[in-house]
Parts: C-alpha cells; structure tokens; sequence
C-alpha cells in the first residue's frame, strides 16, 4: 500500500516532508492561472504547452519543466485501489486550481482503480507552517467522494474550455450546491473554497469600460497616490487587496512588465523607462527596489476615460481561453464583445471579454 501525500509547491511540501507523516510528498507545481490550460484528454500536447509558455517567459528550462510534468502525472497515476493518495491545498486561486486538476485526472479513471482519496482541511496557508503542524490536520482529514470528484473535473473542463461560458453557469450552480465557504463553517464540506477562487478567475477577464482584468486594476489603483517600489506596490495591490494571496512574485512582474508595453504604456519607471519583468535566474533584487508610477494615459484608464485594450490591444491565455487581439481601434464592438471582424488566432481561435 502506497500512501502519497500531494501539495501545492516546496514550501508546503517540505514542512510536509520534515512532518514524521507517513508516505511520499509530491509537489504539484505549476501556475495554472497564467498561460495556457487547453483541454487535456491528451496530456502530452497539454503538458508540451505548459512546459513552452512557462520557457517562454523565461520562467524556467523547457525540457526540465516537461520532464517534471511527466514524472508528476505518473507518480498520480501509479497509484491504484488499496492505495492512499491526500491532498493538501491552501484556499487560494493558485492551489484550487491544481486542486481540480488532480480531481479531474482522479475522476477520469475507472472507479475500481482510484485510490481512496482524502482532503485536509487547510482554511491556512500550508507553507507558513511549522512540520508540528501537519500531523493534526491530517487527524481530521475529510474522504473525497465521486460527487467531488465529478465537481472537480467539472470546474476543470470549464475552466480549459475556448470560452468563459461553462465557467460562468458552473459558478453560479456551485454558489447554490456548495454550502460552505469555509472547512471551518462546516465539518462536512470538503471543496469549500472552490467557488471563490473560480470566481476570482472570471475576475481575470478585462472589463468592458476599462479594458484592465482585476490584477491590473488594483495595481493601476495603488499607483492614483504616486510612485512606489515594487516591492511596495506588490504588497499594497496584491498581498493586502485579496482574500487569499495567489501571485507569485514573477507573475506579478510580469503583470506590471505588460501594463508598461505597448503603445500606450499605463505606468513606466518614474525615469521613464519601460519595465523588464526578471526571469528566474535574474537577481532580482534591484528589480523591485525600483520605483514606478501612473502615466497620464494609466490615470485616463483608472477612471474609466480610455481603454487600454482600444490603445493596446490584448495577447492574454486565461485557462483555455486566449483574448488575442493587436490592432488597436477595431475587433470589439461597443459592449465589449468581439465583432465579426475581430481577428482571432491561437489554439481556441476565440476572443474572450467579460463585462
């Protein structure tokens, strides 16, 4: 009997490790929330995606990353009927969605060769806690059902899907099915966190008025008082503005590289110049001492005087959804939704705008 122990990232899965709990502890790493997610009842095509946008954000090396999401989904997939497989997964966006990723791949197996699957309660984060502090969690874990499974895959097939549609219906079925948002609200529940963080997703798309998804608002917001570091800037639009922190400091660099791109740049360096999101090996030290402000143009766009998609156009993956769009002035009509002229291009071939 095998006994797996599967977590969002290294901090968790150390601590994790460092517990004395018995068993292995495989990291499920990878930043779903950025890039593409395309459909994946073929993994191979699914993971050689991943594996290019995450090299082409300099992010890490194609082939080690490739190489990884292999021998990850085979470490799932080794286990069977008699085997024990846990799952440790904190409420943010980044860990629900890898949470209904492996749900999925659980539920598309024959049930007489799943393992018994079980949820810990985490309404924490896993990472900031002490080895001690794992054991008891694990007491009072919760058994996964068929039903979860089904919802989980679900949630899964939405979210890859060419549009946001599915995902829209789905979080407003779960708003009325899943009872609690909370493993503390109630002793039964085992996907409570689930609806916020797809919905929080939505939140990703650009709005009608302002052409910003919710991360490049807050950002742009934090800047209305003036300049700050980076660092600042991090904490003030991210780390302190949601419920639950999901960004890691690259995406977040890269969030702020885009708003300083294109024709019309929404906040620069206060010299001036552009900003360079670092890539993994960078020392990136410098990079966040650096201080930036709002343009003209990023303060007309704020308070809803401009559209920074009309200026700059749009080149985005969120989920299986790609908004893709390079001339600026054309392809989407005065509410928000692409024209019939709108050029599309990609895998989905699919211009997405959510109001």
């Amino acid at each position: 009997m095998l006994t797996l122990h599967v977590t969002n990232g290294d901090l968790a899965a150390q601590g994790l490790a460092r517990s004395g709990l018995p068993g292995d502890v495989l990291a499920w790493r990878d930043v779903l929330h950025d890039g593409p997610v395309l459909p994946d009842d073929d993994r191979e095509p699914y993971r050689s995606a991943r594996a290019a946008f995450l090299a082409d954000r300099r992010w890490a090396d194609e082939h080690a990353v490739l190489r990884d999401l292999v021998a990850r989904d085979a470490r799932l997939h080794e286990l069977t009927a008699g085997d024990s497989l846990i799952l440790w997964f904190e409420p943010d966006l980044y860990d629900q969605l890898q949470l209904i990723e492996v749900l999925s791949l659980l539920h598309r197996r024959p049930a007489g060769e799943r393992p018994s699957v079980s949820i810990v309660p985490a309404d924490l984060m896993l990472g900031e806690l002490a080895p001690t502090k794992f054991p008891p969690l694990y007491e009072v874990r919760r058994a996964i059902t068929a039903g979860d499974l089904q919802r989980g895959h679900d949630a899964w097939r939405a979210f890859s899907a060419a549009a946001p549609d599915d995902l829209l219906q789905l979080v407003d079925a779960f708003d009325r099915s899943i009872r609690a948002r909370t493993y503390a609200a109630d002793e039964q529940e085992r996907l409570p966190h689930l609806t916020a963080a797809l919905r929080r997703v939505l939140e990703e798309y650009p709005d009608a008025e302002t052409g910003l998804s919710r991360s490049e608002r807050q950002i742009c917001e934090a800047l209305t008082p003036g300049p700050a570091t980076l660092t600042k800037l991090f904490r003030h639009s991210h780390q302190t503005s949601e419920s639950w922190a999901w960004l890691g400091d690259l995406s977040f660099a890269w969030y702020v590289d885009r708003l300083s791109q294109g024709a019309s740049p929404l906040l620069l360096h206060t010299n001036g110049t552009r900003v360079l999101a670092p890539t993994h090996a960078d020392d990136r030290t410098g990079f966040w001492e650096r201080r930036v402000e709002l343009t003209a143009f990023g303060t007309d766009v704020v308070r809803a005087r401009a559209d920074a998609i009309a200026a700059n156009g749009v080149d985005r993956w969120i989920g299986g959804c790609i908004s893709r769009r390079h001339d600026t002035g054309a392809g989407m009509d005065d509410s928000g939704a692409p024209s019939s002229s709108a050029p599309t291009s990609g895998p989905t071939g699919v211009n997405c705008r959510v109001a």
